[in-house]
């Protein structure tokens, strides 16, 4: 064997081994085409272009990427070599495009919202101390069906009350009333009492596995016909709470939540921190913070809902420009 067909063999053999049952691209390239300027890290295995208002930022053996310092975790790893950054294709189809290059087909509607109150009756959800998960998010819920309806939206909740759905029946509910989105709103536990934070759930993709699970999803679910804009979003969502409250960013995850699965409309589920934390649990019983966690989700859905405007070509109403952040989750900063 030459030394040049040892190296070919090589790379194949240690960098696209891991895209073996996939196809990879060169996001370097796809994401230029999408209308990204040039990259301007100078780092070698990280990659940093500016597309439209966001920035994205990947690198080498990350499955995530960053978009404008909110993580979008993919279904694998990147890999860098030869100085070019791949990606699966999936990966860009359903975890970056919709987001920096989303399509203008197929655009839905973001007028009538169903937002599902996670738990409730005889099932508490998480518990700590007099902390019953169930009261906290029906009181979001209330909180967020509040601010949206005087944005003009038409908001149902899945349940007024302690009452207890089955997980099955909460989408079906969201499905009877034609909802164009639905939210379920939860809080998050950990074994880990330092685990903090908030984090934003769509729908697995087929063909991917959901976060932290290695069974790969091989049949679609009647919410898989919304990847895209679960995603989108999510990626609001996820942003603006995160902002809003000033919390840890823990990104955008998938996983194959039955609430979420029979949706015939986009629906996120949201984890508005940690009842574990006790830090962030004596916030949560504040009603200030429910205040700012309601206000955070509503700034993201209503973000979501411009974007759908403008892929439809409606001019938005003039509004006031969003609070800035000092909070950054530069992959460079984390090095």
């Amino acid at each position: 064997m030459s030394r040049l067909s040892a190296i070919a063999l090589f790379f194949i053999m240690t960098v696209l081994a891991p895209f073996a049952t996939a196809q990879a691209i060169n996001l370097d390239s796809v994401i230029r085409e999408a209308g990204a300027g040039a990259n301007t890290s100078r780092v070698a295995d990280l990659r940093r272009w500016k597309i439209g208002n966001y920035t994205v930022e990947a690198q080498d053996k990350k499955a995530y990427v960053t978009i404008n310092g909110t993580r979008i975790y993919t279904g694998r790893a990147l890999s860098c070599a030869n100085g070019k950054m791949f990606v699966q294709k999936r990966d860009w189809d359903k975890h970056l495009a919709p987001i920096v290059a989303p399509s203008k087909k197929d655009v839905p509607a973001a007028k009538k919202i169903v937002i599902d109150a996670g738990h409730g009756g005889k099932d508490p959800g998480k518990t700590e101390g007099k902390m019953r998960e169930k009261s906290y998010t029906l009181d979001i819920a209330k909180r967020l069906q509040r601010i949206l309806s005087k944005h003009g939206y038409t908001v149902e909740l899945v349940r007024s009350n302690d009452t207890f759905y089955e997980l099955a029946d909460r989408s079906k509910k969201a499905n009877a009333l034609q909802a164009d989105l639905f939210v379920s709103i939860h809080f998050n536990a950990a074994e880990s009492k330092s685990a903090r934070g908030v984090e934003t759930w769509m729908l697995t993709p087929v063909g991917e596995a959901s976060f932290a699970n290695k069974t790969q999803k091989k049949k679609a679910d009647t919410g898989n016909r919304y990847d895209a804009w679960n995603l989108l979003l999510a990626y609001k969502v996820q942003s603006a709470l995160a902002n809003k409250i000033d919390a840890e960013d823990r990104g955008v995850k998938c996983a194959n939540f039955t609430v979420l699965t029979e949706l015939k409309c986009p629906g996120i589920l949201v984890e508005c921190g940690f009842f574990t934390n006790a830090a962030e649990a004596a916030l949560i019983a504040r009603t200030n913070r429910r205040e700012l966690i309601a206000q955070g989700i509503a700034d993201g859905i209503t973000a979501y809902a411009a974007t759908l405007n403008t892929l439809k070509g409606v001019k938005p109403a003039p509004a006031k420009a969003p609070a800035t952040s000092k909070r950054t989750n530069s992959l460079l900063r984390r090095r």
